[in-house]
């Protein structure tokens, strides 16, 4: 009687431990259902970026690079146990293209996280739609008001453009010993231009300077004789060109052909190889800033990038610095995907990117650091002068950052 008692009781507690069992099963595979982008062995990202539109040379390698990146990363297994399922949308360089890119991401292919999401502006249209849904973005702007104020689900991959003038303005004073410089400033009339004039500007009083003269030169200029022939009358000692490539080639070409022999100096855009290729002898001599290393630099991040990739294009050639960027900022959303652990929510993502304390990227960049109270991924960038005859940039300093805040 006893017995059988026991045997009662003994499948009693193994019925329990069944349900409870089944119960915490069925609650994680309910929770993997219920995180948006996340199942249990996949996760969904995806990018919005210019793939067509008028710059879409920014946007297809970018875009390229993290196809690449995250296909290795799979072929290894993927990210605590989940494959990345990475998905692409052209928004044409648009706001209303980026707009509907977005809403399809969310709504219909409900991706987790989104990397690039457009330019300054289109990102700027969808601030209230990013923070509503909580989507973590990485930008492929590095525009100052992209983190500043703080936004809560946006990381940008490095230093910002107004970081990359001041290192310049600095090199000019420390490095070059400039006395008393006349220094110009060439920018477009928009918010990228007129944001970068105005840090400058600012950041030129710790020299206790000014600009000494001005021109504006619209992103998409052919031509900048005017500009040129105006400047040259100011007789400025520096040239500060902060605008896309586009705008830079027009502004060399029109120097060279006016005789114009001021140094000039140029911004993020400025420092991609298509401005040598472009500019040809016009771009002899001219050093720019970049946050990101080059595919020709031999550096143990790069060298690794260039192995991977070519594990997977063999017969490749050299790409752009903006496929670098694209790898920089794929390196960061992998390793915030396995900081998150498998308790991955938007939340848990934005956690693991503010862990970042000196995340080392094998010197493609400067280290990268984020915490809740600043997504900044840097301050960090390194002068490059242009190689024309093996159309390459060539460092000229290590990282640094702005001397003054």
């Amino acid at each position: 009687m006893e017995k059988k008692i026991y045997n009662i009781y003994f499948q009693i507690i193994v019925l329990v431990f069944i349900i409870i069992f089944l119960f915490i099963i069925d609650k994680a595979v309910s929770y993997a259902e219920e995180v948006r982008g996340v199942t249990t062995d996949t996760i969904k990202i995806a990018a919005i970026g210019d793939q067509t539109g008028p710059v879409a040379s920014i946007g297809i390698p970018i875009v390229e690079a993290t196809r690449i990146f995250f296909r290795n990363i799979n072929d290894q297994g993927g990210i605590n146990g989940r494959k990345v399922k990475y998905l692409v949308e052209d928004d044409h360089y648009t706001i209303p293209g980026a707009i509907s890119a977005f809403k399809k991401l969310i709504f219909k292919d409900k991706v987790l996280s989104i990397l690039y999401c457009g330019g300054t502006g289109q990102v700027l249209a969808l601030m209230r739609q990013i923070e509503k849904h909580k989507v973590p973005i990485i930008p492929v702007s590095l525009a100052e008001i992209m983190t500043t104020p703080l936004r809560p689900y946006i990381f940008t991959p490095s230093s910002s453009y107004d970081d990359g003038l001041k290192v310049l303005v600095d090199y000019i004073m420390k490095d070059l010993k400039a006395k008393s410089p006349k220094i110009a400033v060439v920018y477009p009339d928009n918010e990228f231009g007129k944001v970068g004039y105005r840090a400058t500007e600012k950041y030129l009083k710790n020299y206790n300077l000014k600009v000494s003269s001005s021109a504006i030169l619209a992103f998409g200029a052919i031509d900048a004789s005017s500009q040129v022939l105006s400047l040259k009358r100011t007789k400025p000692n520096y040239i500060l060109v902060h605008n896309g490539s586009g705008a830079i080639v027009a502004f060399l070409k029109s120097a060279k052909r006016f005789g114009f022999k001021s140094q000039f100096f140029g911004t993020f855009y400025v420092s991609c190889e298509d401005t040598m290729q472009i500019a040809g002898s016009a771009s002899e001599g001219l050093i720019a800033v970049t946050p990101y290393g080059f595919w020709s630099d031999d550096l143990p991040g790069i060298i690794q990038m260039r192995k991977i990739t070519k594990k997977y294009q063999p017969n490749t050639k050299p790409k752009l610095r903006n496929y670098v960027q694209g790898w920089v900022t794929s390196m960061i959303c992998a390793e915030g995907l396995r900081r998150a652990g498998k308790n991955l929510t938007p939340d848990t993502l934005v956690k693991a990117y503010e862990s970042f304390r000196n995340f080392k990227t094998g010197e493609i960049s400067g280290p990268i650091s984020y915490s809740i109270k600043n997504h900044k991924g840097g301050r960090t960038n390194k002068l490059v002068k242009t190689d024309v005859k093996n159309q390459r940039f060539i460092s000229i300093t290590g990282f640094r950052e702005p001397v003054y805040k």
